[in-house]
């Protein structure tokens, strides 16, 4: 048997996550224990974030930042580990769909990562971190946009975009208007969008399969690439988010490897790493790694 997850985003520009405030020394042995699970693809969820980056950027003025874009890329490329890199996002709601603006502020962006970073090894594709689960805030200008902007700068580098279910409340979307809503949408926009991997953790179990095997099918059609973004921790639970139960982890990994052509999760350094702030990721991390090895 062999472990699932097989990808990882890391999330350091904290929105609703806390921070872990690691050194560098930790982050080195946090990607020892990601590559010890078999995990070999690092997704930054965003490289910027209002007025944060991952990177001393000049053009946005925060030359106070740590480099953890170069020290990641570097720690990924010794231990043959590929990196995407999550790209800009304004506020949660792209400057209240204002896709102009937004796709101006990733054309900067991108210039200056691929400047500082484009020849380094690791650097294997993107991520488009302005994340829906249908079509609001002008989605598809945006998505195409700055998908273009990828292609344009590094025609071989794939790109990456996972979006969410509208399955459950508010939204209660049925299977039939999310197949009709996405066939729309990537018909807009799915040009050079290469690989889609939709959050499980927005799908219940009992109707995960049919929604993913949808999902899958549509995928094909576009030809994309058909992920699974599998989420460890709970969304349920106190309004805050905990690693998830291994029983219920374990039962959406036996689903996903049906249908998905490679696991990811959010996210290996919160909810499933040793070193988490969060004591039972360790022990999800001892379970998970007892049962596939």
């Amino acid at each position: 048997m062999s472990f699932p997850i097989t990808a990882t985003f890391i999330d350091e520009i904290t929105y609703d996550i806390p921070s872990s405030n690691w050194t560098f020394e930790q982050w080195s042995k946090d990607l020892d224990y990601m590559q010890s699970v078999g995990i070999d693809t690092l997704v930054f969820i965003r490289a910027g974030y209002g007025q944060r980056t991952i990177f001393p950027s000049d053009y946005f003025g925060t030359k106070y930042e740590d480099d953890l874009l170069g020290f990641i890329l570097d720690e990924a490329e010794k231990r043959n580990m590929k990196v995407m890199v999550g790209l800009y996002l304004s506020t949660l709601s792209w400057h209240d769909g204002d896709a102009k603006t937004e796709i101006e502020l990733n054309r900067h962006f991108l210039n200056e990562i691929w400047a500082k970073y484009g020849d380094r090894p690791a650097l294997k594709g993107w991520y488009i971190p302005q994340e829906t689960c249908y079509d609001v805030f002008n989605i598809t200008e945006v998505m195409g946009g700055i998908s273009y902007l990828c292609k344009e700068k590094a025609p071989d580098l794939p790109v990456l975009i996972s979006p969410f279910f509208a399955a459950e409340a508010p939204h209660n979307f049925t299977l039939e208007r999310h197949v009709e809503e996405w066939n729309s949408i990537l018909d807009r926009c799915g040009e050079n969008i290469d690989i889609c991997a939709f959050q499980d953790g927005t799908v219940s179990l009992p109707r995960m399969r049919d929604y993913y095997v949808a999902t899958k099918k549509l995928c094909n059609e576009h030809n994309i690439a058909h992920w699974v973004n599998t989420e460890t921790f709970e969304r349920d639970v106190r309004q805050m988010y905990y690693p998830i139960p291994f029983t219920v982890l374990k039962h959406k990994l036996e689903l996903h490897k049906e249908y998905a052509e490679k696991i990811m999760t959010f996210e290996f350094s919160h909810f499933l790493s040793p070193q988490s702030i969060y004591p039972s990721a360790k022990n999800l991390f001892n379970r998970y790694k007892e049962f596939y090895k």
